[in-house]
């Protein structure tokens, strides 16, 4: 007999608990961490009557068991687990990107396991979800929160700005390079104007040296 099993020998020797309860409470004795649902099917109890009958009221209110986690489903953590014993009940966690899921954010990592790196646009274009799903949605914050996908690079498109490039699995993600300030970027343009200069008048020297040994031959 282990511990929760004794606990509720103890508590039915003392308390005036009806056939049901007896039977919930026999069950959350041999499993901790049920839902109403496991409860139910465990102890031959109706769900409504577990939930909306006031079982699992009565239980609390007693002392008896407590919320002792919670369930995900549905990307939200909405059914509470159930455990024997007088203790605090545990809170509902709260969402945020380490622990979000939805069906678009393993659309995204199978696309990038079979594709390798692609932007936000390719993602989409693979993918079969929206580009402002993929942009707006946060799937890609989360998953990169989540450590299962990474910035591999950062590709600069023809007339717009830099892109993440990612891909599927952990590590460590390349970060944006600076952007260039307006000055900064009128004095590299003039280096690349000085340098085009500079590699076209030394293409008409060698032109004019090439014509001069032509002459002299």
């Amino acid at each position: 007999m282990n511990d929760r099993q004794l606990t509720v020998m103890t508590t039915l020797s003392s308390a005036r608990i009806t056939p049901a309860l007896e039977r919930v409470l026999q069950a959350l004795a041999r499993q901790s961490n049920m839902a109403v649902t496991d409860i139910a099917a465990q102890a031959f109890v109706g769900v409504s009557t577990l939930a909306c009958g006031g079982y699992i009221r009565t239980l609390r209110a007693r002392g008896l068991i407590h919320v002792s986690g919670w369930r995900k489903v549905n990307g939200r953590f909405s059914t509470p687990l159930y455990s024997v014993g007088d203790k605090p009940d545990v809170e509902r966690p709260r969402i945020d990107e380490t622990n979000r899921s939805a069906p678009g954010m393993d659309r995204i990592v199978d696309v990038l396991r079979e594709f390798g790196g692609l932007t936000q646009r390719e993602i989409a274009e693979r993918s079969g979800l929206s580009p402002h799903t993929v942009k707006n949605s946060g799937y890609l914050d989360a998953l990169l929160a989540q450590g299962r996908i990474h910035i591999a690079q950062w590709r600069r498109s023809r007339n717009g700005p830099m892109s993440p490039v990612y891909v599927a699995g952990p590590g460590r993600s390349v970060p944006k390079s600076a952007v260039l300030s307006k000055d900064e970027r009128n004095r590299r343009h003039r280096l690349r104007r000085c340098a085009c200069a500079d590699g076209a008048e030394l293409k008409t020297q060698l032109a004019g040296l090439t014509g001069r040994a032509r002459d002299v031959c």
